[in-house]
Formats: structure tokens, sequence, C-alpha cells
């Protein structure tokens, strides 16, 4: 019985830490992809808050925009133009957004995610875009290939088209952006639009970690000058983090009835120390011991069954992290989850927390062997078969 409570017990913090991880790994994955194609902040005029696109331009270069780049934390400052077009190939007609971008914008996102060719020469080619996979093997495209882009300019009804060659093939898995962006030489929309070199749709703000947006926020908008608004992704895509949010509730339920499980085998594991040494403890009460001295005594007693339980338990998590990371053994249906595998991401805060709350339960256990040996006697337990 002890061992069937031991391995109780190890099933819990294993599955408390594996629903932990595979929660915080796809909301690290989902969040770096949205991040990947909007920046975490975004400098835009007061006009495109109607508007999705670069319908109003912004100056580039600017002083204000420029000092941002100085601010700790700050990675990246890149302007961007995203304007809505028409891809026409292969008699298949799509509704597409060309991204726009130059040599400021740090490409290490969508580096990861090509799975063929490379991305456009931002230098002076003005023919090259990169494409998704989706859009690849819906117009039966491949690298080298010559696609038709529509590109609409504001007051005017007729389109105006551009071929442009195939350089690049990428794979995020997340289908919103997959099915429509192509990426391409900013200079393309600046020419189609008669900007110029120094306007721009906006500019996307990458920093180290999405956990400082808040943060960092006031101290980029007292840079800033009171002609352009700063966008926070996760307002202009709310509907993936008020998604990822509802996610947390799960991760609530599943402690909970973990606690719960290991919670009730702690009890067991006291339980059946406690009927194993009935006649120990009605002697020791003979000789004087207390019930607080026994009761302490049941108490390492059990926390030695349950810390061995919780390093089996914590080893074959490990295990389970690693072994999924590297060979993704467990997969997923990347059109429902926007990813081809289970995520799992190894945090040591969680790792603490729920072995912590185990052990705390363990120590919160000494209630019921001082209930039950206080009720022992001890000439009925010296005698007791």
């Amino acid at each position: 019985m002890l061992i069937i409570a031991q391995i109780s017990i190890a099933i819990s913090i294993i599955a408390m830490l594996i629903s932990f991880s595979i929660i915080r790994g796809f909301k690290t994955e989902i969040k770096n992809k949205v991040v990947g194609f909007n920046g975490h902040l975004q400098i835009a005029n007061y006009s495109n808050i109607a508007d999705a696109f670069s319908t109003d331009p912004i100056v580039y270069p600017r002083d204000d925009v420029e000092s941002i780049k100085s601010i700790k934390n700050v990675i990246s400052v890149a302007p961007i133009i995203e304007k809505p077009a028409i891809l026409h190939e292969n008699d298949l007609i799509e509704g597409i957004v060309f991204k726009g971008i130059n040599k400021e914008y740090p490409t290490d996102f969508f580096n990861e995610n090509l799975v063929k060719g490379r991305l456009p020469n931002l230098d002076t080619t003005l023919t090259e875009v990169c494409i998704s996979e989706n859009l690849a093997k819906k117009y039966n495209l491949d690298l080298d290939s010559a696609v038709r882009v529509y590109f609409f300019k504001e007051g005017q009804y007729t389109p105006r088209g551009r071929k442009l060659k195939v350089v690049g093939i990428y794979n995020t898995g997340l289908q919103d952006y997959d099915n429509h962006y192509i990426l391409g030489n900013i200079k393309i929309p600046q020419q189609l639009d008669g900007w110029g070199d120094t306007l721009v749709g906006a500019y996307e703000i990458f920093l180290s970690n999405i956990d400082i947006i808040d943060f960092l926020k006031p101290i980029i908008l007292q840079k800033l000058d009171y002609d352009v608004q700063l966008i926070d992704v996760r307002e202009k895509e709310s509907r993936f983090f008020s998604w990822l949010e509802m996610l947390n509730s799960n991760v609530i339920v599943i402690y909970i009835l973990m606690t719960i499980v290991a919670f009730i085998n702690i009890i067991g594991i006291l339980l059946i120390l406690i009927l194993e040494k009935i006649k120990f403890i009605g002697l020791m009460k003979t000789l004087g011991m207390t019930t607080k001295k026994l009761s302490s005594v049941f108490l390492w007693l059990t926390m030695r069954y349950i810390m061995y339980s919780l390093l089996i338990g914590n080893i074959i998590t490990i295990a389970i992290i690693i072994i999924q990371n590297l060979w993704h053994i467990i997969p997923l249906n990347e059109t429902m989850y926007y990813m081809s595998y289970v995520p799992m991401q190894l945090n040591i805060d969680y790792f603490i927390i729920a072995n912590l709350a185990i052990i705390i339960l363990g120590l919160l256990g000494i209630i019921i062997p001082r209930i039950v040996i206080r009720q022992i006697s001890p000439s009925e337990a010296v005698i007791a078969e």
C-alpha cells in the first residue's frame, strides 16, 4: 500500500509539472509568433486606428524614434509598410498583405521559420519576395517561381501589378498570418505610393522580453512626439492574448485536482504507518512519550516517503520535457493549434512551487496522526496482534 501511495504522489507531481510546462511552452510559442509578425510595440499615426494598413505615412527617420533605440532592453526599432494586395497566379486569386521591410528589420524570426530558400535581398533588389508554405502549396509555387501581385492605392480604382520572384518559403504555423502575409522590400510599396525613401507606414519596436512591455511603454511614450500613437501588440492582437489567458483556468483546475490527490495519498501513508506500528505506539505511550513527539516521528517518516516520490517525479518530468523538446514525439494538428508538436518549457519557478506545495501538505498532515494516536489506548495497543 505504501508503494501505491508513493506512486500516486509521484504521478501527481508529474501531472502538475507537465501541465505547467505545456501551458507555459504553448503560451510562449504563440506569443513569440504573434510578436514575430508585429513587434512588441508599434508606432503609427492616429489615423491608422481605423485602418490597420499603412495609409497615412510617417517621416523616416525621426529624431524621437531614433532616441528610443538607446533605451535598455529595446532590441530594434524598424520601419515597415503593410499594404493590402491581391495575389493572382495559376487562375487563383487571394487577398494578401504585403509587408515591406528594410535592413533595420530583425529577421531572426523569419529565418528560424524558413522552410527553403532565403529572405529577399533588401539592398537593391525590388523583385524578390518570401511567401508562406500555405500560399506556395495553394498556388503550386516554388523557389524562383514568378508571381503577380496587384497593389491598391488610395483614390485609385485600378490596381497596379508587379511581377515578383519567390526566393524564400516560410512556415510559422500561425495560419492567420501564414495564409496572407508575404515579405518583401519596403521600397516596393514606397515607389507604388510615391512616398520616396523618407516616408513609411509605421515603426515596429522589438524588446528583449514581452513581460517588460508595461514597464517600457511609459518610458517610450515620453520620448515620442504627440503626432503618433504607441500600439501594444497585446491590444492589437487581443484575440490571441485573450485566448491564452483563458488557458490559465485549465492549469488551476489541474493543480487543484492533483493537489487533492496528493493530499489524500499523504494521509494514506500516515495512516498506513500508524496501523503498522500500533504496538510500537502503545509501548511508547506506556513509556511516557507524548502524542506530539509520536506524531513528529510519523510525520518525518512520511516526509521521507514524500521526498522520495518527489525525486522520482521530478526526474521523470525533466526527462519527458527534454525528450519532447528534442524529438517532438507528441505531435499536434498545426491547423488547430498553430504548431506541429506539443511545446514544453522547463521553468524552475513552477518546479519549486509545485514541490513546495506537496511538502507543505505533508507538514499539514501532522494533524491526522495526532488525532489517531490520541485515540490509541496503550494497554490495548500493546496486546494487539
